[in-house]
C-alpha cells in the first residue's frame, strides 16, 4: 500500500464552506487615555471641524460670488445654473473594463508602430522634422483650442455623472447583497427638468418590490415616477402659495366685517365679537347680523375651510349677509324676547325672528 504519510502536506485539505478570515491580526495594546486628555482631544476635533466648516462656507461664497458675476455677465442663465457649472466637473472617472484580446493585439501594435516611427524620427536632421511638423502644428494648435474651449453642456454633464455613478453604486450594492445577504431598495429621480435622466429603481431583491406591492399598492416604478412628479412640480410652492393667499383671504374677510359693522352702528367699533355677540354688539348697539351662510358662526381665523371663507366673504360683498339697525320697536321687542330666554325654564322661543341660538345672529 502506498504510503502517504510522507507527501501528507502536500495534499490539499477540504475545508468547510463556511467563511472564515484569510489573515489575523495581533490584538493591539489600547492606549488609554486620562479624561484630562480626552477632553482636550475633543476640544481639538471640535474647532478643527468648526474651523473646516468656516473655511467650507468662505469658499462657497466665493463661488457663489462668481456665479453672481457670471449672472450679470450672461443674464440668460440663472445663478443657480452659474453656481452648479462652476462646480461641475467636465468629466466623471470612468471605471475600469477588464483586458480585451482588441486591447491586447492594438496595444502591441502600437508599440511595433511606434519603434518603428521612433526611428525615422531620430534619422530625421532638425530642418526635416520642422519642414514635415510645420503644417500639422497649426492643426494641432487649433484641435487643442476647440477642445479647451468646447462649452461645458451642465445638464449633459450631469446626466453623464449620475449615470456612471448609479452604475458604480447598483454594482457595490449587488456584491454587497451576494456577501452579506442584506436587502436594498435605490430610487433616484431627478430634481429638475432641465435634466435628463429617467427614474432609477434597483431591487436587490424580488421582495423588497412584493412589499411595495403590499404596503404602497404600486409597483417601484409607479412610485419613482410619482416621486419625480413631486420633486420636479414644485407641490411645496404650491401649497405655500396656498397658505398664503388663505391667510390673506381670511384677512380680507376679517377687515370687510368690521367695516360693515361700523357702517351699520355709526360708531367706531374696535373689534368684531364672534363671541357673546348678542351682549357686546345686539344689546350694546342694536345691530343684528342677518343672513350669515354657515352653521357656525366663527370669525374667519377659525374657519379651516377655504371655500366657506370664500362664501362668507362674497356675502358681505353682494349685500346678502348684512347687519341691519333694529328699530326702537325692534330693539325693545328683542330687549324683552331675550329676557324671557333667559328666564325661562324649557328655554322659550321668544323673539326667534331677530335671534338664533346666538342672539343677534339671524
Amino acid at each position: 500500500m502506498l504510503d502517504l504519510s510522507r507527501h501528507q502536506r502536500y495534499i490539499k485539505v477540504t475545508k468547510s464552506s463556511s467563511r472564515t478570515p484569510w489573515h489575523h491580526c495581533m490584538k493591539r495594546k489600547a492606549w488609554l487615555r486620562t479624561e484630562a486628555k480626552k477632553k482636550a482631544l475633543a476640544e481639538k476635533c471640535k474647532a478643527h471641524k468648526g474651523a473646516y466648516k468656516d473655511a467650507l462656507a468662505d469658499a462657497q461664497d466665493l463661488v457663489m460670488q462668481e456665479a453672481v458675476k457670471l449672472r450679470e455677465q450672461f443674464p440668460d442663465r440663472t445663478i443657480e445654473y452659474h453656481f452648479e457649472a462652476i462646480l461641475q466637473r467636465t468629466h466623471t472617472k470612468q471605471k475600469s473594463r477588464k483586458p480585451t484580446r482588441w486591447n491586447t493585439f492594438l496595444h502591441s501594435k502600437a508599440t511595433e508602430v511606434g519603434r518603428e516611427i521612433a526611428e525615422k524620427w531620430n534619422a530625421m536632421s532638425q530642418q526635416e522634422k520642422i519642414d514635415v511638423t510645420k503644417d500639422l502644428m497649426e492643426d494641432l494648435e487649433e484641435h487643442r483650442n476647440n477642445k479647451s474651449l468646447t462649452n461645458h453642456n451642465v445638464p449633459i454633464s450631469a446626466f453623464h455623472d449620475i449615470r456612471a455613478m448609479l452604475d458604480s453604486v447598483t454594482q457595490t450594492l449587488a456584491n454587497l447583497s451576494v456577501r452579506t445577504g442584506c436587502h436594498t431598495a435605490l430610487i433616484t429621480v431627478r430634481g429638475d427638468l432641465d435634466h435628463y435622466n429617467h427614474p432609477y429603481v434597483y431591487l436587490s431583491d424580488d421582495r423588497v418590490g412584493d412589499f411595495f406591492q403590499l404596503a404602497l399598492k404600486e409597483t417601484p416604478s409607479n412610485f419613482a415616477t410619482r416621486l419625480e412628479g413631486y420633486c420636479t412640480s414644485g407641490v411645496t410652492g404650491v401649497i405655500s402659495n396656498y397658505k398664503k393667499s388663505f391667510l390673506q383671504l381670511k384677512s380680507k374677510t376679517s377687515a370687510l366685517i368690521l367695516d360693515k359693522l361700523r357702517d351699520a352702528t355709526q360708531v367706531p367699533i374696535s373689534r368684531m365679537y364672534y363671541v357673546n355677540f348678542d351682549e357686546n354688539i345686539t344689546a350694546q348697539h342694536g345691530v343684528v347680523l342677518e343672513n350669515w351662510p354657515l352653521k357656525k358662526f366663527a370669525s374667519p381665523g377659525d374657519i379651516g375651510s377655504m371655500v366657506e371663507v370664500k362664501t362668507v366673504y362674497n356675502g358681505f360683498m353682494s349685500g346678502a349677509t348684512k347687519f341691519r339697525k333694529l328699530m326702537a320697536a325692534e330693539w325693545q321687542e328683542w330687549e324683552e324676547a331675550r329676557f324671557n330666554l333667559e328666564h325661562t325654564d324649557e328655554g322659550g322661543n321668544y323673539g326667534t325672528m331677530f335671534f338664533n341660538s346666538n342672539y343677534g345672529v339671524v
